[in-house]
């Protein structure tokens, strides 16, 4: 964990930005918005920063945290070689999405030996880690809500309202149906074969969509919710520790 009292990490996605404030090891609040949240009571001595935005989009974030936090230290997060004792697979590690590559160090250091780890939002990513530290590699796939939209976007007769969208038993029968548990079952069947190859690792789960597709596989897990700020944490405090 960092060395600093307070500290905020800020996960800039692709589509939201997640804010994770921390007291020493004790997560206090964690806020997903795209406009700053309201921190006029949390003012914290280090502000780790992670974004896989463009560079545009970054710095303009970074304008209006600072300016909200003028005093704060600041300590940009990206893909590494190595760090805090894990190895990068990339050949260009900086090609590693940096909330992956916060992830595997994360997980490296919570589990303490093989694992792998699932993170499912806009897309699903697997990555693989040794009992050494060496990340192995990993996958990306669309997720649930991406493949939905994507099918609906490149089809001109597959339509339905939010409101037809409800379980039932049996084959679909509807094409609500036939669209969001038909992409589950895509997502299923990519966990499942990756599950049967790597039985004898730890599963580590970030995010309620990766969670709830392994328990219905019934895949032993253990879920991290606060996995990629943890990972922010640790190499951030590394770099500042290097940096001083």
């Amino acid at each position: 964990m960092s060395d600093a009292v307070k500290v905020l990490v800020v996960d800039a996605g692709n589509t939201s930005v997640k804010f994770t404030a921390f007291e020493g090891n004790e997560v206090l609040w964690v806020q997903r918005d795209d406009c700053l949240p309201a921190l006029d009571e949390f003012v914290p001595s280090v502000i780790y920063f992670a974004s896989v935005r463009s560079q545009e989009q970054s710095a303009l974030l970074h304008a209006d945290l600072a300016a909200h936090f003028p005093a704060s230290r600041w300590c940009h997060v990206q893909s590494e070689k190595t760090a805090c004792g894990v190895k990068n697979a990339y050949h260009e590690p900086s090609r590693l999405g940096v909330d992956r590559w916060l992830g595997v160090v994360a997980a490296h250091h919570v589990i303490k030996g093989k694992v792998v780890i699932v993170d499912a939002g806009t897309a699903i990513k697997v990555d693989v880690v040794n009992q050494i530290g060496e990340h192995l590699g990993g996958y990306i796939t669309p997720g649930l809500a991406l493949m939905e939209t994507t099918l609906l976007a490149n089809t001109a007769k597959i339509r339905y309202d939010a409101g037809e969208v409800i379980s039932g038993q049996g084959l679909p029968d509807s094409t609500a149906r036939a669209v969001t548990e038909g992409c589950y079952e895509m997502a299923l069947g990519f966990l499942e074969r990756l599950y049967h190859r790597y039985t004898d690792y730890t599963w580590v789960v970030t995010g309620g969509d990766a969670r709830a597709l392994l328990a219905s596989l019934g895949v032993p897990l253990v879920y991290e919710p606060h996995l990629v700020a943890y990972g922010a944490t640790l190499v951030g405090s590394e770099k500042l520790r290097g940096n001083p």
